[in-house]
């Protein structure tokens, strides 16, 4: 934002943990008098500084932090998260917090946060608790989904902590365990490239396949694991040498966004794989919805391989599956018709398989639940845990052009009679679907690269 006025204050915080170990933030059981002991908030010139301030504005954060041993996060109850007060005691997430409000700039231009979308997260507070009971409330919102933009109220003046504050906070009301005890050798891999953890999310036991050849129709966590090794090796951990090991995979949430080049995507998680308690792999991945993000250097897969998507993907297909073959062999019409008689007769394997690898990949992380690492399967996918077509009969289709499809894509709008189970976004009856198809890999032939309602 414009004509910012940086704090004159600088808040110098520290906590002195003592013992502490990490718990989940939402156990209200926590004992105080541990608290007590782990939590001490030092700041030894803030006071000095205050004195030296004319600017009546700048409220007193000594006064407001000193001591806080809790802080209840509350969202709006008409809004899109939490409606259940999320209590933080842990004493490296408290100091977290309270440095970036530290941080805080005062707002005088308002004229961005008057105009925050229709999804901006508004009406939240933070409840600051101190060690004698006492309690300060903090008035918060922002925009979403960009979080760039949004504010912090005290003593009716705004102050913009800037957006990893708004992402970290929303974070709250997206995981279910926040454990800040964080392994030294982890923390000094992150660190070298510049990240912050914050904290781990999950801790999960997972077999690596045994090969990473994908076959047509399967789920494609083989072409996940494929990807993301080559984000590891790109800086020197190659976890290819353990395939068919089961591994223990940790997620962290990590406090830096993703870089530039994919935005609007931020949320970025760590990913580290371990086996016998040694680091054998770790990338970053962007959790829910589109999962595939960059290796730790920040480094996308083209840049680590020097090949798109389409040039990456021939090493990792089993171009000797039976599958394989027959599908190759078709024309683009031929593959249109036989994914709608596959959906129309619940063949789930023929249908994927009639999908490019890229398409189908979007399965691995759609709607996923972002304490998870991955969909377990295709129907994971799905809100209601399964496809909500009941019959999907192909009545037609023509070929369209003047699209602006990229080249080596063709596109045709078919006519299809769709029974669903429940009539959400569309009614059964006939509707016409645009598909567009491309040849992913020359040897493969052609594949449905994506479906939709309009061309």
């Amino acid at each position: 934002m414009n004509k910012r006025i940086a704090l004159s204050i600088f808040i110098s915080v520290s906590v002195l943990l003592t013992g502490c170990s990490s718990k989940q933030v939402e156990n209200p059981s926590a004992t105080n008098t541990q608290n007590n002991k782990d939590i001490i908030i030092i700041n030894q010139t803030a006071q000095e500084k205050a004195n030296e301030i004319k600017n009546s504005a700048v409220p007193n954060f000594a006064e407001i932090y000193n001591n806080t041993v809790e802080i209840d996060v509350n969202f709006d109850t008409k809004g899109m998260y939490s409606n259940k007060a999320i209590k933080i005691k842990d004493g490296k997430m408290l100091s977290d917090i309270l440095t970036m409000i530290g941080k805080s700039q005062l707002i005088t231009d308002e004229s961005e946060i008057k105009n925050m979308s229709g999804m901006a997260a508004k009406s939240n507070n933070l409840t600051l608790v101190g060690r004698d009971g006492g309690k300060k409330e903090i008035k918060f919102a922002f925009d979403d989904p960009a979080f760039a933009v949004g504010y912090l109220e005290i003593e009716d003046q705004k102050y913009d902590p800037g957006f990893s504050f708004f992402r970290y906070i929303r974070n709250l009301a997206e995981y279910r365990q926040f454990d800040t005890n964080i392994d030294n050798s982890v923390e000094e891999l992150f660190g070298k490239y510049n990240w912050t953890i914050d904290y781990r999310i999950n801790t999960i036991d997972e077999t690596l396949p045994s090969n990473l050849k994908h076959e047509a129709g399967t789920y494609p966590v083989k072409i996940y694991w494929a990807y993301n090794n080559e984000l590891s090796r790109n800086i020197g951990l190659d976890y290819s040498k353990y395939l068919g090991e089961k591994v223990k995979v940790d997620i962290y949430r990590l406090r830096e966004p993703l870089p530039d080049y994919m935005k609007p995507r931020m949320d970025a998680r760590g990913i580290v794989l371990k086996y016998d308690n040694k680091i054998v792999g770790a990338y970053i991945d962007a959790g829910r919805h589109n999962c595939f993000a960059c290796s730790l250097d920040r480094k996308s897969l083209n840049d680590i391989t020097g090949k798109d998507w389409d040039n990456w993907i021939t090493d990792y297909i089993d171009y000797n599956n039976e599958l394989e073959i027959k599908l190759s062999k078709m024309n683009p019409e031929d593959i249109i018709k036989q994914y709608y008689d596959a959906l129309n007769s619940y063949d789930q394997k023929m249908q994927f398989a009639c999908l490019t690898r890229q398409n189908l990949c979007n399965y691995l992380s759609v709607n996923m639940d972002n304490n998870l690492l991955f969909n377990e399967g295709f129907n994971d996918a799905y809100v209601d845990g399964e496809q909500n077509v009941k019959s999907a009969k192909f009545i037609t289709l023509r070929e369209v052009s003047g699209c602006g499809n990229p080249e080596g894509t063709v596109e045709y709008a078919v006519t299809v009679d769709f029974k669903f189970k429940k009539e959400i976004t569309s009614n059964s009856g006939k509707q016409t679907r645009f598909i567009v198809l491309k040849k992913e890999t020359a040897k493969s032939g052609w594949r449905i690269e994506s479906e939709g309602t309009g061309p």
